[in-house]
């Protein structure tokens, strides 16, 4: 996002009486990515006789990436199915809706989506809020594109803040300094009568128009293409919560005080020589080096009241270690608690990798935590799904107008990455296959990493094949055996 662009002037005539200045906003998400990417500085007073120590130990990025790979680290698992059972003999119903599945999952393995997913996350954690844009196109097909919160301007339905009537997006298309020099795109996506109206159009970094690419379109479709995910929040609110902003005073404080603990090992770790009575002209020549003989005279002045000179070495003794190490270890947790993941290392897993009751009631906050976060996604999901089906219908893309049209059910199934949680997963799905409630087919798309499925189908045939040929073979030599004797 380009700093330098004039946000108020390209949106001015968007929201005009609406939002008001977008900048601050926009501002404020902005260092909430900066401080992510790790810029978590401070000023240095003036004056100092020494340079202090700056250690930025970047956890709100260590945290965020942790909780992403927990919800996202397993990909979801997009599972169609019927709406009514087959007629006794026939498979149609079953067919058309892993049809509709296999076009599902070619769309969002083409755009990449479970990858994305996992980074968009990252970026709802973020920025409080992340978009999941359709666009559909006769010849490239369906494209699923995510968009971080500083570059979606939603407006909704005053009785309903669930329910889009436009939304803005802006993104910069260079990063020039001057503003005449930037390009901006902006689109509009408006619902009037009930169609979604769509204007593009190219602007410099005043808001000055380049060029139109869309005015007044009519995309065809009674919807927004335009999903909104939120992070947290109460009821009614249309801005999400930032994790960043949440957790980044505590940040703060360990970052200064990790480096004030280093400025203390500097300058407290080392002892001190004293020397005590001792002529002026002997400590210009004290040189410390090992076996260096040192000529320690003693002034004389000391020496008339039988004083003698003397060295020696005053060793530092630190007293606050307990109080740092306590300090340090409750900001750290406060910051993992903020965020329900666990704060363990190898030696707190120990006497747990036995025991699959103990690591679930070690991740229970964080499955909590993720479990509050599904809510949110798997509408998103699901409302993503429908509009994908409704897309490809309305403008046929691939060709699948038909196949996107069957009536099925979608259900979405996300499973945590802890070994227990998974093979409950396969067993359930392995005793749906015996109950003929679920597909071979799907069970292998789903478990076993396949690159052909029917492939691997073919193979499980063929070698079932080979086993009852071989069976039959046995039988027969036990036969032929038997009539000999």
């Amino acid at each position: 996002m380009n700093k330098g662009i004039n946000y108020n002037a390209l949106l001015k005539t968007e929201l005009e009486g609406v939002y008001g200045d977008l900048l601050k906003k926009i501002n404020k998400i902005n260092k909430w990515y900066e401080l992510y990417e790790g810029k978590q500085g401070w000023d240095i007073p003036q004056g100092l006789d020494y340079d202090p120590t700056i250690k930025i130990t970047n956890i709100i990025k260590e945290l965020i990436k942790k909780r992403a790979r927990f919800m996202f680290g397993r990909q979801p698992f997009f599972d169609i199915r019927q709406l009514e059972p087959d007629e006794e003999g026939s498979t149609t119903l079953k067919d058309q809706a892993q049809e509709k599945e296999d076009l599902l999952n070619q769309i969002l393995t083409d755009n990449k989506f479970y990858s994305k997913a996992l980074k968009a996350y990252r970026d709802c954690c973020i920025g409080g809020s992340i978009a999941i844009k359709l666009w559909g196109h006769r010849e490239e097909g369906l494209k699923i594109i995510f968009i971080p919160a500083q570059e979606f301007f939603p407006q909704y339905d005053i009785d309903d803040v669930d329910k889009l009537e436009k939304v803005i997006l802006v993104y910069s298309l260079n990063d020039e300094s001057r503003r005449e020099d930037q390009r901006v795109k902006r689109q509009t996506w408006e619902m009037r009568n009930g169609r979604c109206i769509l204007n593009e159009v190219t602007a410099d970094g005043e808001g000055k128009i380049i060029s139109t690419e869309y005015e007044d379109y009519d995309t065809q479709l009674d919807f927004i293409p335009i999903i909104i995910i939120r992070n947290g929040g109460l009821i009614g609110e249309t801005e999400g919560e930032s994790f960043v902003e949440e957790i980044w005073s505590n940040q703060d404080a360990y970052n200064r005080l990790t480096s004030d603990d280093l400025d203390a090992l500097k300058f407290q770790m080392f002892g001190q020589d004293i020397v005590t009575d001792a002529e002026e002209a002997s400590l210009q020549n004290i040189k410390i080096a090992p076996g260096a003989l040192i000529d320690l005279q003693t002034d004389s002045a000391q020496a008339a009241e039988g004083k003698q000179a003397r060295m020696e070495r005053l060793e530092s003794h630190f007293s606050y270690k307990d109080k740092f190490e306590d300090s340090i270890n409750r900001i750290k947790n406060d910051m993992y608690g903020a965020l329900g993941v666990p704060n363990i290392g190898l030696e707190q897993l120990k006497g747990l990798m036995q025991s699959g009751k103990s690591m679930e009631a070690l991740y229970w906050e964080l499955m909590a935590a993720c479990d509050e976060d599904w809510i949110e996604w798997e509408s998103a999901f699901q409302e993503m799904a429908d509009f994908i089906f409704k897309m490809v219908r309305t403008y046929n893309l691939y060709g699948q107008r038909e196949v996107a049209g069957y009536e099925t059910t979608l259900e979405i199934i996300r499973s945590y990455p802890i070994q227990k949680d998974e093979n409950e997963q396969k067993r359930v799905d392995m005793e749906e296959v015996i109950a003929e409630l679920r597909s071979r087919e799907s069970y292998i798309d789903k478990w076993a990493n396949a690159e052909n499925v029917q492939a691997e189908l073919d193979q499980i045939l063929l070698e079932k094949q080979q086993f009852l040929m071989d069976m039959y073979s046995g039988d027969l030599m036990q036969m032929a055996g038997g009539d000999d004797e």
